[in-house]
């Protein structure tokens, strides 16, 4: 969550010193090769307004601007995405405080449009909607989660409400545990994780060969997250089809330690065993050879 946070920071850092934010667009979107965005003050703050920018130089108006929202418009990001259709999206951000309430984080709205005119593009409330999102703690003391603002993700997410699903697909749900497994932010991970999520990917995508990456590393991420219960429900899946695979040894042993220290052991010195088998024993770490005696 921090990381987020503070990339929005840097992109107001830029605005602060009076640049503008341009954009390639690659794909292009309706003939528009480029976006712009300059902030504007005025007597509630400052305004971040847009414009797309044709081939030939032409300038057309975005319809929607970044408005101070309790602090200065902010820019996350502005790209194409093409499906069915193709999209233009932009992303405002602004940080929101309420130290008495305990309120503290990131609101984003993205914007979503589509047109065959770019003097007419028109937005699509729906896929906004669904892509915008508050990070941050709430009053009582829990976390809000906007799980779709990267691009990568929110241009997965949007393609697939493109063609009518709402619910996660595995490819998103595996790219949204990635990235919070790589900031380290666990409470995200839980959050999202849930048992109740878990079972719809299964029913939706079962655990097969082809699949087994993601439910793999969906069980390391629970157990990072304290989840052990459930990690082990999700890795005992994974052994069934892909019994042999190395890291999964490792996986399971390190989510059973905290449980099941005899049964761990056995994991752990089947992952030594194979390691040492492959040529890699300088690889295993310390703590499993000392765990697997």
């Amino acid at each position: 969550m921090r990381e987020i946070i503070f990339s929005v920071l840097l992109f107001w850092s830029a605005l602060a010193l009076g640049k503008n934010l341009n954009y390639s667009l690659s794909p292009d979107f309706v003939g528009a090769n480029k976006v712009e965005f300059i902030a504007v003050g005025d007597e509630v703050g400052e305004v971040l307004k847009g414009s797309l920018i044709d081939g030939g130089g032409r300038r057309y108006k975005i319809p929607d601007v970044c408005e101070p929202e309790g602090g200065n418009a902010e820019l996350s990001d502005a790209y194409v995405v093409k499906g069915k259709k193709t999209y233009f999206l932009f992303t405002c951000a602004w940080s929101i405080q309420h130290s008495g309430l305990g309120i503290k984080g990131v609101q984003y709205e993205t914007f979503v449009y589509t047109g065959s005119n770019l003097a007419a593009i028109e937005k699509n409330d729906a896929l906004s909607q669904a892509l915008s999102g508050y990070e941050g703690s709430l009053e009582g003391g829990e976390s809000s989660y906007a799980w779709y603002v990267s691009r990568k993700i929110a241009s997965k997410k949007l393609l697939d409400l493109e063609v009518g699903e709402p619910k996660d697909s595995l490819a998103l749900a595996h790219d949204i545990v990635l990235a919070r497994l790589k900031n380290e932010d666990y409470e995200a991970v839980s959050s999202y994780l849930g048992s109740e999520r878990i079972n719809q990917l299964d029913v939706d995508f079962p655990v097969s060969k082809s699949t087994v990456v993601a439910y793999n590393d969906f069980g390391y991420a629970l157990g990072r997250s304290g989840e052990n219960d459930l990690a082990y429900k999700v890795l005992k899946k994974v052994e069934k089809v892909s019994p042999g695979r190395v890291v999964l040894k490792l996986n399971i042993a390190d989510v059973l330690w905290g449980f099941d220290k005899e049964q761990s052991r056995i994991y752990y010195k089947e992952y030594v065993g194979l390691m040492k088998k492959a040529g890699k024993e300088k690889l295993i770490p310390e703590e499993v050879l000392e765990r697997s005696e």
